[in-house]
């Protein structure tokens, strides 16, 4: 497989950033584009789940509203896998943070290599699991239910009860880096200079 349906969650509150961090520039590009862009090459379709639908439209994308809002990255996964499977069919997806600091396809090709038979995550673990840049298969999508009817939104936790596929990061990562504050933006801004 070297394409599949890519989403995007933008859905949060964007306490820590202040504002709609998938909106702030970086480089001249919003965020979210800056995602979008960069997993194009392995994209079947990109689409950006939110707390409502068409919020994206103006950026060029397809957005659609998170089946239960409020209910963060969890909440958001199970708005993409309902989704995946009445466009796409039955299937994996990549499911990525809006808020990514350095979106590389080269990091989704190489979870892409770890699809086997029978899993229902193939996601990075280094100090601790990388849920928001990483694989999901729709047969995962009741325990996702399941987990969000318990009231649990631990994405790890998902994650730890599942048929899964761990993939090391590569050599010099020590994770997939988030932006999460005014901070983190203007220290990645500094690093590309």
């Amino acid at each position: 497989m070297d394409k599949l349906p890519i989403y995007i969650v933008a859905g949060g509150q964007s306490k820590r950033f202040g504002s709609d961090k998938a909106r702030v520039l970086l480089g001249g590009v919003p965020m979210i584009c800056r995602v979008a862009d960069a997993l194009k090459p392995v994209a079947q379709s990109v689409t950006a789940v939110a707390s409502t639908a068409d919020v994206y439209k103006d950026l060029g994308l397809l957005t659609i509203g998170d089946l239960c809002p409020g209910r963060g990255p969890l909440g958001g996964l199970d708005t993409a896998l309902a989704d995946r499977v009445a466009r796409h069919g039955e299937g994996w997806l990549l499911l990525a943070g809006c808020d990514l600091a350095e979106p590389d396809v080269g990091l989704a090709r190489t979870l892409l290599g770890h699809i086997r038979p029978g899993a229902g995550v193939v996601a990075f673990k280094g100090a601790r699991w990388e849920p928001l840049f990483a694989l999901y298969h729709s047969s995962i999508h009741p325990a996702v239910c399941r987990q969000l009817e318990s009231g649990g939104g631990a994405m790890w936790r998902l994650i730890e009860q599942a048929d899964r596929v761990e993939v090391s990061l590569p050599e010099g990562v020590t994770g997939i880096a988030q932006v999460n504050t005014p901070g983190d933006l203007g220290d990645i801004a500094a690093s590309g200079d």
